[in-house]
């Protein structure tokens, strides 16, 4: 095999990596907020139901810790999600360099 065949395949293999990777990530992504937003439809719900039965210190409490959850989460989905796409980037960055590097 040639080095000319050689990087044009190595290119369409590292193209299809990069696509592949980065809209399995969006997937995650968005499959992470759709759980966030059932897990709070869920939270409210039972909140709501239980609500008359607590204090109003209470209610206070568990309001707040579903603010304090919600916000952890969030965080905890765009950290992974962001971490996940650099390092996608990179190993596709080195994957490049290195192949181009065959090639000459």
């Amino acid at each position: 095999m040639n080095t000319q065949a050689f990087q044009s395949t190595a290119q369409q293999w590292i193209t299809g990596f990069d696509h592949g990777a980065h809209r399995a990530i969006a997937g995650w992504r968005s499959g992470a907020g759709r759980l966030g937003e059932l897990a709070r439809t869920r939270w409210d719900r039972a909140f709501a139901q239980s609500s008359p039965q607590l204090s109003a210190d209470t209610r206070r409490n568990a309001s707040h810790f579903r603010d304090v959850v919600a916000g952890y989460y969030v965080r905890g989905v765009d950290l992974s999600t962001t971490g996940a796409e650099r390092a996608v980037s990179t190993l596709v960055e080195a994957a490049e360099a290195a192949a181009g590097r065959i090639a000459r």
